[in-house]
């Protein structure tokens, strides 16, 4: 009877509703609760069956779906997730079940978009990509380095899927970068979006994608290149109509952006924001005169590296139209400028010009409307309260991270008020990295504007000061649902990570259902013993024995394993659904992870996966 009242309360309201429900709810949940119920809400979900989203999404839950719901609604999936970042260890499982029949099970896919991957596991699933009609379109998320034996058969994999007819390609900054071969050609790529290397690397590039018409391109490791000169055999790309270049660790001259404009005979937006020592780059005049006459729309962004007296930059300010207004922000030896509208998804504020920005610009929050992820770098002396000036400006940011650099420099702490930051309601994660700064207690501003901030990544240290403030305490334990704890930056860190804080994390977190952790700092277990070894009332000390020979161990306290055990009995009522820590494990764990598992922890009783990753060091652990 209570069934059958529910389900029909439920059916009496209105599509609107029932899709505003669904905006909480995971795509895996809508899927498991709302197909089949009836005719009106089968056909209401119709995105949420066409747009698969595997994100954050438990092993029994995936299992069900890969086994009972993608056979019945395969034909109609359009684009899917896969996320091995939350769901550490899902492309197994999905190998596993569709590996050899993708084509079959998803005959209308059009795009998949793949987070964390690996090397391997990118080649297993691109090798399973072919015979799909429609299929044209991979976008890779936090794509993990690439061993030297793996880079070619990566990029002929990626580039060549699904019989050459993927036309687009889209990575994002966080992935590693690609290299590729001069004899490569890829003539299926119209859409393009990759990191390189270096300079050097663009030559290939353009000859491995001919014809290409949307190409955006980072360079941003911090690598020399000391092979040919820039612009040596660079073919021309004569379809290219949108280009994005962000190239800020390695000086480029004017003589070489002329260089790079030859080869874009039709281009028509142009985005460019290099890092430079040529003064020529900051002149108006000289930048927009040597343009390609078919741009129309022009973004420019870049980094003047030397000295500069004021008469330099009133001379440089007069040197743009009012057709292109810019900002322009002067530090002792850099000067950083860009045109107004911002024209980039990322905006990185280098340390050096950190003191001048955060004088107050209110009047341009319009101008930096794009801006998704933004970056800060700050020291000691340039404190966080002066970060959240220039976090104000930014409304739709969805991602913040703040390094801190230590500074052995000591300045006058200025008195200033704590500035107004306005409703952040895209931003959902916020990283911090480095040393302490002094006022963190004020980041509770932060977090209070952000209210659907669910990812913090941050030292134990950054951690346990802010859960020792009250107002700060409350505000992430009802919001933060993924928790990624990082060592702490330097040695002489008042408070190191153990056990006896595990409870006090688990019980503030309540809502966490992944978790990560670096334990580098504990060591493993050195000790192991036999079952038929144990001797009752024995006098004679234990002794070191063949690990392949042990059928027990004996768990150390305050070891990285005994950590393991006392996180899986602190965190069970969490519901976790991923567990990655990683460290200096015992060889059993890091050969037979799940094993050792069953056999030390809570996890005796339930189902799981668990591997220990030696390429990143990790122990992974999916439930």
């Amino acid at each position: 009877m209570t069934t059958s009242c529910n389900k029909s309360t439920l059916e009496t309201l209105p599509d609107e509703i029932l899709l505003q429900i669904c905006k909480y709810l995971s795509c895996a949940d809508i899927l498991m609760s709302f197909i089949g119920l009836n005719y009106r809400i089968t056909q209401m979900i119709t995105q949420y069956r066409h747009h698969i989203s595997l994100h954050k999404i438990s092993l029994s839950r995936s299992d069900y779906l890969c086994e009972n719901m993608f056979p019945r609604i395969g034909s109609q999936v359009r684009s899917l997730l896969i996320d091995c970042c939350y769901s550490v260890l899902q492309d197994d499982l999905f190998i596993k079940y569709f590996a050899k029949k993708i084509s079959i099970t998803f005959p209308q896919l059009e795009r998949i978009s793949l987070v964390a991957y690996e090397d391997n596991q990118l080649i297993a699933l691109l090798d399973s990509l072919h015979d799909l009609n429609h299929f044209v379109e991979i976008r890779l998320y936090s794509l993990f380095g690439i061993s030297q034996a793996n880079r070619l058969k990566v990029v002929r994999s990626l580039f060549q899927a699904n019989n050459h007819r993927v036309t687009t390609i889209l990575m994002d900054e966080e992935s590693t970068f690609l290299r590729f071969q001069q004899n490569d050609s890829y003539l299926n790529i119209i859409r393009l979006r990759i990191n390189l290397r270096a300079r050097t690397d663009l030559s290939i590039l353009f000859h491995a994608v001919p014809n290409v018409q949307y190409l955006d391109v980072i360079i941003d490791e911090n690598y020399y290149s000391s092979e040919a000169a820039f612009g040596q055999n660079l073919p021309p790309l004569l379809h290219l109509t949108n280009f994005e270049l962000r190239s800020i660790t390695q000086p480029w001259t004017l003589e070489e952006l002329l260089l790079l404009f030859a080869q874009l005979p039709i281009v028509k937006h142009l985005s460019l924001y290099p890092l430079t020592h040529d003064r020529r780059l900051v002149d108006g005049n000289t930048i927009l005169a040597s343009l390609p006459s078919t741009v129309q729309l022009f973004h420019y962004a870049t980094y003047f590296i030397d000295n500069m007296d004021i008469d330099d930059i009133d001379d440089i300010l007069v040197s743009w139209p009012s057709s292109y207004p810019i900002m322009c922000f002067h530090e002792e030896t850099s000067l950083f400028l860009h045109t107004l509208p911002w024209g980039f998804t990322d905006f990185h504020f280098p340390s050096l010009i950190n003191k001048k920005i955060s004088c107050g610009t209110d009047h341009l929050n319009d101008y930096y409307s794009s801006v998704q992820r933004l970056k800060l770098q700050i020291d000691t002396n340039f404190t966080f309260t002066k970060a959240l000036g220039i976090i104000s400006q930014y409304h739709q940011v969805k991602r913040i991270t703040i390094t801190i650099t230590d500074t052995s420099e000591v300045s006058k702490e200025e008195q200033r008020p704590l500035p107004h930051i306005p409703r952040l309601s895209r931003l959902h994660r916020v990283s911090f990295y480095g040393s302490m700064p002094s006022d963190l207690k004020n980041s509770s501003i932060l977090f209070n504007a952000a209210p659907n901030l669910v990812r913090l990544d941050l030292p134990f240290e950054f951690l346990w000061q802010l859960i020792e403030n009250q107002q700060i305490h409350h505000v992430l334990g009802h919001q933060i649902t993924s928790l990624f704890i990082h060592e702490n930056t330097t040695s002489q860190s008042s408070i190191t990570f153990s056990e006896k804080h595990v409870p006090t994390i688990a019980s503030t977190f309540f809502r966490i259902d992944v978790l990560s952790v670096t334990l580098t700092h504990l060591r493993h277990s050195p000790i192991v013993v036999p079952n038929d070894n144990i001797v009752e009332n024995s006098t004679e000390p234990n002794l070191p024995i063949d690990e392949d020979q042990q059928t027990n161990e004996v768990v150390s306290p305050d070891s990285i394993e005994s950590m393991v055990i006392c996180l899986l009995q602190e965190f069970k009522e969490h519901r976790l659904i991923g567990l990655g820590i990683r460290g200096n494990f015992c060889k059993k764990l890091q050969t037979d992870a799940k094993q050792w598992l069953q056999q030390n922890t809570i996890l005796s009783d339930q189902r799981f996966e668990a591997i220990f990753n030696k390429q990143i060091d990790q122990l992974l652990i999916w439930m």
